[in-house]
C-alpha cells in the first residue's frame, strides 16, 4: 500500500519553535545582546575558485559582487550542517558545521560579514566560504554553529541583517589564526535533484513523539530534518525524515549522525 506523506512544515516550526523555547528559557534571566567572534576571524585573498563574475543555478542568474564594502541588506537566515560536513564549500574549502561561516549568493569568497538577529539583538561575525542559500528565499545560510551563537533554531526564516565588513574593521585583539583547511576537491558540481533520497528516522501514531525526534535531530545539526503526515488505515501517522539528499556523501553524514546519537533503526528511501 502506497502511503501518501505531506511535508507538515509550517506547523512543526511554529510547534517545535515553542517547544525548544520552553526548554532553554526556563529558570534563566533575559539574554542580553552579545557578539560573539570566531578566534579563526582573519584576512584572506580572493578564492580562485567561486568567484566568477556571474553564475546560473535552478535557471536563475546572479551576479557575484567585485567588492563586499559597504554592503547591507536585511533579510532572514536559514542554516546548514551535518549534512554537508566535511564537503567542499564553492570557494573549496572544506564546510565544518562548528565553525562561523555562511553561505551567501553574490559575496566575493571569501569575504566577512557581521549577521545579527533582528529578534534578540545578538550578533555575530561569519566567514562567507560558501554559495547559497538555493533552495529558499533566505538571504544568508548559516553553519550550524553560527545559527546556534545566534539564538537561530528554525531551520528557514530568521530575520537577520547582514553587514559586510574589511579586515580593518575587525574587533581589535582578534587573533591572527591558522588559514581555513582546504579541499583537495574541485568546487562541488551542480546537484542533479532528479532523484531524491530520505532518511527515514522513524513513524508514530503520537505527534508529540515525532515532534520530540525531530527537535533531537535538529539540536545535532541535522538541518534537513522534516515532519511528514499520512493518515494509514483511518489512523494519522508523523513520520520524521531527513533530505532531501542527493548524494552518497550526504546519506552516509546523517546516517554516521544518527548512528552516533543512539539512532540505528532508520531506513533509507527514494522519492
Amino acid at each position: 500500500m502506497t502511503i501518501n506523506w505531506q511535508f507538515s512544515g509550517v506547523l512543526l516550526a511554529s510547534m517545535a519553535m515553542g517547544l525548544v523555547a520552553c526548554s532553554s528559557n526556563a529558570g534563566k534571566k533575559d539574554a542580553q545582546p552579545a557578539v560573539a567572534i570566531q578566534d579563526a576571524v582573519r584576512a584572506q585573498p580572493r578564492a580562485t575558485c567561486g568567484n566568477d563574475s556571474s553564475y546560473t543555478i535552478n535557471d536563475k542568474s546572479y551576479q557575484v559582487l567585485d567588492s563586499a564594502a559597504d554592503y547591507s541588506e536585511a533579510g532572514t537566515a536559514s542554516w546548514y550542517g551535518a549534512e554537508y560536513q566535511g564537503t567542499p564549500t564553492a570557494g573549496c574549502e572544506v564546510f565544518d558545521m562548528y565553525g562561523y561561516s555562511a553561505a551567501h549568493r553574490t559575496l566575493p569568497l571569501p569575504s566577512f560579514a557581521r549577521v545579527t538577529n533582528e529578534q534578540n539583538g545578538k550578533s555575530i561575525i561569519v566567514r562567507i566560504n560558501d554559495r547559497g542559500p538555493f533552495d529558499s528565499g533566505d538571504l544568508i545560510q548559516l553553519s550550524f554553529a553560527a545559527a546556534n551563537a545566534l539564538g537561530i533554531k528554525a531551520r528557514s526564516g530568521a530575520p537577520v541583517v547582514v553587514d559586510a565588513i574589511s579586515p580593518q574593521q575587525l574587533p581589535a585583539g582578534v587573533a591572527a589564526a591558522a588559514s581555513p583547511k582546504l579541499s583537495t576537491a574541485k568546487a562541488p558540481a551542480p546537484v542533479d535533484k532528479s532523484k531524491p533520497y530520505y532518511v527515514i528516522a522513524g513513524t508514530w501514531p503520537d505527534q508529540g513523539a515525532a515532534l520530540d525526534m525531530f527537535v533531537r535531530l535538529t539540536s545535532v545539526g541535522l538541518g534537513k530534518t522534516e515532519m511528514a503526515t499520512a493518515t494509514r488505515e483511518g489512523r494519522e501517522m508523523y513520520q520524521v525524515r531527513v533530505g532531501p539528499l542527493y548524494n552518497q556523501d550526504q546519506i552516509d553524514n546523517v546516517k554516521d549522525i544518527l548512528e552516533s546519537n543512539g539512532l540505528a533503526n532508520f531506513k533509507v528511501v527514494a522519492r
